[in-house]
């Protein structure tokens, strides 16, 4: 059972901070309840409880402020803390930008759906029993699955409650519960693995573990027989998955904290064209059920939905408090905050908007190509808007899938792919923090080996 940590306690110790010199401050706790159960070829490997309780102070003395955090809830721990952040803030450099909010700023959270208490009463003896069936799926999908790394499951709560010195008190519960399936494909000696994992925050909307297994089968037979090919500029066709990766780097190069550093290649683009035109994104934290959903962000501002590209144009920067104030852009309430660190900025849900019809029709409408069905590493520079990817995927002709493609590079700008999106899939994951349908850009560079 979960024991949130008691926000009054922390309202108590802003008090302790107050009174040793702090100007302003706030709190952040969180609580967190795991089980992970994780088995291989039937047997079980691992079976793991795990419970955590964290708090962090931020506090103030005029301009100046600091961070501390720890899990030793002890009341004598807890105001040694919060007195030994007060006497570092005094050896801070001053910073006008960084504030705490006053609780008529703040406005009232919305009620959002993000916690099921069934969650709670899943036992490990369930979770073993679904980890057992997605990899028994797995293994009886095809003769030629000879072999796993393991299928987990897991399910778990979490509390977080934030507190200014001013009096406001912020609360929200949620659950998560997980399944994965990690087969491995063999023919003529050849070996590919491959995997994947679904994740809900209600077991009503939890897809059977056997579906899990059963596309994680799919995924690692699909790259046997793989082939190289030679470099060429060709349509390229991102999978959901990997198109919603893409999207992600992307969104980051939004981010106000980036923007102020002026480390995104997106600086001084507001009100112009970074995105096809048919393209309007909108990051919205209260989605039901959404596993990034929240009703307030990392500084206690009630959640609201932002319109961040229109028809292609981008028509804000996601900002917290302190960015917001140093770039001279709106506020986007789009704080994002551990309990050991100052609050930055992230994104909630951001959905690319689906096309009409499945991933089949799409390839068909592209004709000749190649679908990318995984990426590798990390060779985006969002500073220069270069993208770079190792990649592997399918080659494709007249629609169809013709054979496996293994170690090519994926290589464009940022401005060529997303402003090159002609056409959509309809498969956008709804769950999915950031998820993008698949999509196909007109011309992409694919560098293979010669």
């Amino acid at each position: 059972m979960l024991s949130p940590i008691d926000p009054n306690l922390l309202s108590d110790l802003l008090a302790v901070a107050k009174r040793a010199g702090a100007t302003d401050g706030d709190a952040v706790a969180v609580a967190q309840v795991s089980s992970d159960a994780r088995v291989r070829l039937g047997e079980v490997e691992q079976v793991v409880r795990a419970e955590e309780h964290a708090v962090g102070f931020r506090v103030f003395v005029g301009d100046r402020s600091a961070m501390v955090s720890g899990n030793d809830l002890r009341r004598e721990a807890l105001v040694a803390l919060v007195e030994h952040a007060v006497a570092a803030a005094r050896q801070m450099d001053a910073d006008p930008h960084s504030r705490v909010p006053k609780g008529d700023e703040l406005g009232e959270p919305t009620v959002v759906q993000r916690h099921d208490p069934a969650v709670a009463k899943l036992g490990t003896t369930a979770l073993i029993d679904w980890a057992q069936r997605a990899e028994q799926a797995a293994r009886d999908a095809d003769s030629q699955i000879t072999n796993t790394e393991g299928a987990d499951a897991s399910a778990g709560e979490s509390a977080v409650a934030w507190v200014s010195m001013g009096g406001a008190i912020r609360t929200r519960k949620g659950s998560t519960v997980s399944v994965s399936a990690v087969p491995i494909a063999e023919r003529d000696g050849e070996m590919q693995v491959d995997w994947w994992a679904d994740t809900r925050r209600s077991l009503d909307l939890m897809p059977t573990p056997e579906s899990i297994g059963e596309k994680a089968a799919t995924r690692a037979l699909r790259r046997l027989g793989g082939r190289p090919i030679t470099t060429r500029s060709v349509p390229v066709v991102f999978e959901g998955p990997v198109a919603s990766r893409v999207l992600g780097d992307f969104i980051s190069g939004l981010s106000g904290a980036r923007v102020a550093r002026g480390a995104s290649y997106l600086c001084d683009r507001l009100g112009t064209a970074v995105m096809h035109p048919s393209l309007t994104l909108i990051d919205d934290p209260l989605v039901p059920w959404g596993l990034r959903s929240r009703s307030f962000d990392g500084e206690g501002f009630s959640s609201q939905r932002t319109t961040v590209v229109e028809a292609g144009v981008l028509k804000t920067y996601l900002t917290n408090l302190r960015t917001a104030s140093r770039i001279g852009c709106g506020h986007t309430r789009s704080a994002s905050r551990s309990v050991g660190s100052a609050p930055g900025v992230a994104s909630t849900h951001l959905h690319m908007a689906p096309g009409d019809d499945d991933l089949a029709a799409l390839l068909r409408e592209i004709g000749t190509g190649l679908l990318v069905t995984a990426t590798m590493g990390h060779g985006t520079d969002l500073i220069t808007g270069t993208y770079s990817q190792g990649a592997t995927g399918l080659w494709f002709e007249d629609g169809e899938i013709q054979f496996p493609v293994n170690e090519v590079t994926v290589a464009g700008n940022f401005d060529q792919l997303v402003q090159g999106i002609s056409a959509r899939a309809n498969d956008v994951d709804p769950w999915r923090g950031i998820s993008a349908p698949s999509f196909a850009v007109d011309q992409l560079t694919v560098a293979g080996a010669g």
